[in-house]
């Protein structure tokens, strides 16, 4: 293994640590805030629905009754005051072994510049650890005799995501671009994503073409044991097809409604309405935390919301993308409720019967043991990693 990877490696095992502490950190936010806009904790209203293979069977969960309005104001935002010193402390704390965070202790005396200067640090360690992993990527290390200035990057015609990290003798490692001149060229490609594992002949598809760059640059490529790595990639599909669930709660209205009142009460909500068609309910961070659609199928546009009547809709939730736990299911629970209520609606399942109490211990079980799998596997949901693979 060469250095590159060991490196790398080091990296992730640091960006994971990162990701664990801040997802415990959002997980406890989210539970706080819930608490003090529902008063109580209350169970949640979940739908298993088809992943991958297209086979998911929807379980039956059901509702509480006297739950309080979630759409009275419930910030989803934190305030915009976070310091660099705030931002370099949360990081140092999360990442003891790294070395691009200073002490706790000096931050708070650090110069702008200083801060500046760490915050670029980390930014670049991230960079590197999240652009070429080597447990989700294929990479291809190219080494120069002497540093080349790139006219334009190599293209690939292969169907997975390639992303290409290039060592700068001024600079070190960045994101690479045409025009730079850089001393090596480290290619890699996706294995798995939610269309499925690289196969051998898309693999030896890329290490021809790497190989050729290389030697149009008096180089040669070295990639890792192709067969071990497809053989982890199919193992690593196998698994992110277990746990690949999106969960859905349905609502039924007595009578239609029109989309100028369902448009209303989603930006109440805090949701917008996306390119794709639904509305969305994002994290701090841009993430999707759930969103609310057509349960035709049918995506919402401007001109359909102030035309058309609607009798049907579905609240989405994509777990393995979704950072924060429970206490998120709880947020979507509460909305869907409320949505239930404002439209005379009724959740139900998907032979059309209401949801049970049964229901929601069930699933909350399953989702619960969906979440301890993927942090056994070291892939956080709503993580880098995760964001990636189910894609």
């Amino acid at each position: 293994m060469s250095d590159f990877q060991l490196g790398i490696l080091a990296l992730g095992a640091v960006v994971i640590g990162a990701v664990f502490g801040y997802n415990w950190f959002q997980e406890r936010r989210y539970r706080q805030q819930t608490k003090t806009a529902f008063e109580r904790e209350h169970p949640d209203v979940l739908l298993d629905v088809p992943g991958r293979d297209g086979k998911g069977e929807r379980l039956e969960p059901a509702l509480d009754d006297d739950m309080p309005n979630p759409l009275d104001p419930a910030p989803h935002k934190e305030s915009a005051g976070s310091t660099q010193a705030d931002t370099l402390i949360r990081y140092a704390q999360a990442n003891p072994a790294s070395e691009a965070a200073p002490d706790v202790a000096d931050m708070t005396e650090m110069s702008e510049d200083e801060l500046d200067q760490s915050l670029s640090s980390i930014e670049q360690q991230l960079l590197i650890a999240t652009l070429l992993d080597p447990m989700l990527d294929f990479i291809a290390e190219v080494r120069f005799e002497q540093p080349v200035t790139l006219p334009r990057l190599p293209s690939f015609a292969i169907d997975k995501r390639v992303e290409m990290l290039g060592n700068n003798p001024d600079s070190g490692w960045e994101r690479a671009r045409a025009n730079r001149s850089y001393s090596q060229l480290n290619i890699g490609v996706q294995m798995v994503d939610r269309r499925g594992p690289l196969n051998e002949s898309e693999l030896n598809a890329f290490c021809s073409q790497a190989q050729d760059f290389a030697e149009q640059h008096g180089s040669n490529a070295s990639f890792p044991q192709r067969q071990t790595r497809l053989t982890a990639a199919r193992e690593l599909d196998q698994f992110c097809a277990g746990v690949d669930v999106m969960i859905g709660l349905n609502l039924l209205a007595a009578a239609p409604f029109d989309g100028e009142r369902l448009r209303a009460l989603a930006e109440s909500a805090g949701m917008q309405l996306e390119a794709d068609g639904h509305f969305h309910y994002l994290s701090d961070s841009g993430n999707v935390l759930f969103m609310l659609g057509n349960a035709n199928g049918q995506p919402f546009s401007q001109d359909s919301l102030a035309h058309d009547d609607f009798s049907a809709l579905t609240l989405l939730f994509d777990v393995p993308r979704v950072a924060g736990g429970i206490s998120v299911f709880d947020r979507a629970v509460a909305l869907a409720r409320q949505l239930a209520g404002e439209l005379d609606a009724q959740l139900i399942d998907d032979n059309q019967r209401p949801l049970t109490e049964s229901g929601i211990n069930t699933i909350r079980h399953q989702l619960q043991q969906l979440y301890s799998r993927m942090d056994d596997r070291g892939i956080a949901p709503g993580s880098v990693a995760a964001l990636r693979l189910f894609a």
